[in-house]
């Protein structure tokens, strides 16, 4: 009895001998089934090229694998020469020319020349080369190594100081931007499997027709879908796409469409493979995962931070226009959204809780002081906040609310210059006529020295006194 007929493969990775890479079956079959660019993200040795090969072996298409590290513009081609009696060149095809190609893939990308890389432009966006439609192209994959750091610790040895960052007009034209599983990332069963099985299984007629009939499947699915999730779908992106930008992962326009309609064919895909579980919100969270540029940087966004955007669109997508926290969810500034949360009177369990996100979120101490301060004095007789509220805004305007005494020897050098500054500006105690003087003077005092060494104090209490204002602590407060 053969291997394969004694392991049965429960997925279109898995039927051709790709281990761990399950999760990833939803997103090939929806770039498949809508002929939508593929890039793949991953360390070598594993299973990128391997992947490509079998699914184009396996829907019977004529394929062509170029390096692009080593490529030249007549690989692609073939031998240009002038046609007679014109000002014009035709091309003389060669057997590694991409004119008959039905799936193209170009490996190691990111190592390709810039002028090549501007060649590959139109093919991957357009179908075209030197200006000539590709007829029978219908698949454009391509797969690259991590970019290296702009600072790489080499020591390491995980870094690929040949592989650089893409430029962003080319990857922004590839729908699906996939990180692939590396050893670490596959389960210890998928590991045994792939050291006992490697390269051997062989997909079989049934299974090749199989996955011909998803993609055709899949491919009629999405157009249904697409009318039934339409009003859905709208919202949820415009969402999605002012939250990114909110979290410095700015998308194109383009992009903001290509979001849109990647996520009806991983549902449909899901919906094909998985039947009755599959559920929209997860191939939404799929489709947000796979389906950004920056997947693609020398720093790809967390995924922790990915799903938190995706589940705060999701809720907003959620609720009715006229709904009061719907209109809170579409403050995009965390701090605004607490104000307009209390002028709407929303419940204390909900400020709480975009109060512990607001604190959560901010990367500066800093601010993440001077907006806690803030937030206490507004709120600590009119709200009764949950303890996790309370507890992180208390500890942190203390600082600020309680001065406290330091003695810290100077010495010539920065820390000096910053105090001398800070001392400049500072005003006498007694000469602190109201709650905001006294206010801006404690967290100026409380930010000395580690704060400050860090960031600038005056942009700081710039800031401070921005949110003093927001919460509307007044001068006349006493």
């Amino acid at each position: 009895m053969s291997e394969h007929a004694r392991i049965t493969p429960s997925g279109i990775t898995e039927s051709l001998g790709i281990q761990g890479w399950d999760h990833l079956d939803p997103i090939l079959l929806a770039a498949l089934a809508t002929e939508s660019p593929l890039l793949l993200i991953g360390p070598h040795g594993t299973a990128k090229s391997l992947l490509v090969e079998k699914i184009a072996g396996a829907l019977s298409l004529s394929m062509r694998h170029y390096n692009a590290s080593l490529i030249n513009y007549d690989d692609l081609v073939g031998i240009p020469l002038p046609e007679v009696g014109t000002n014009q060149l035709q091309f003389v095809s060669t057997p590694g020319a991409i004119w008959d190609a039905e799936f193209v893939f170009f490996d190691e990308i990111s190592r390709c020349r810039p002028d090549l890389q501007n060649k590959m432009f139109p093919i991957v966006h357009e179908r075209r080369i030197a200006g000539i439609r590709l007829g029978r192209l219908r698949h454009r994959w391509a797969a690259m190594n991590p970019p290296a750091p702009d600072d790489p610790d080499t020591s390491t040895g995980e870094y690929y100081l040949g592989s650089e960052p893409l430029d962003p007009a080319l990857v922004d034209r590839f729908p699906f931007v996939v990180p692939v599983p590396n050893w670490k990332q596959l389960s210890k069963e998928n590991r045994r499997r792939l050291v006992t099985r490697w390269q051997r299984v062989e997909h079989s007629e049934l299974e090749v027709a199989a996955l011909g009939d998803q993609v055709v499947q899949c491919a009629a699915l999405i157009e249904t879908l697409e009318e039934e999730l339409r009003d859905w779908l709208i919202d949820y992106v415009v969402s999605v796409v002012d939250l990114l930008e909110q979290a410095q992962l700015g998308q194109s326009p383009r992009r903001a469409y290509m979001l849109a309609r990647s996520l009806v064919a991983i549902h449909a895909a899901r919906m094909i493979l998985e039947g009755d579980n599959a559920e929209l919100e997860y191939s939404a969270e799929l489709a947000l995962t796979f389906g950004l540029p920056q997947n693609a940087s020398e720093v790809p966004p967390s995924r922790t931070k990915l799903i938190a955007i995706h589940r705060q669109a999701w809720e907003i997508s959620s609720l009715s226009e006229d709904d009061a926290w719907r209109q809170v969810l579409e403050e995009l500034d965390p701090a605004r959204r607490i104000v307009l949360a209390d002028q709407l009177d929303l419940a204390d369990s909900d400020i709480s809780r975009l109060i512990t996100q607001a604190i959560g979120a901010e990367t500066s101490d800093a601010r993440r002081t001077g907006l806690a301060a803030a937030i206490f004095i507004a709120f600590q007789k009119r709200r009764d906040l949950s303890a996790s509220a309370w507890e992180p805004l208390a500890q942190l305007a203390t600082r600020v609310l309680e001065p406290r005494a330091l003695s810290t020897p100077l010495r010539a050098g920065a820390m000096t210059d910053i105090w001398n500054e800070i001392n400049h500006w500072l005003p006498a105690l007694e000469d602190c006529v109201n709650i905001r003087m006294r206010l801006e003077r404690n967290y100026v005092l409380s930010g000395f020295p580690e704060l400050w060494m860090r960031v600038d104090w005056k942009d700081a209490l710039e800031q401070f006194r921005a949110d003093l204002n927001l919460f509307n602590i007044d001068e006349a407060m006493e």
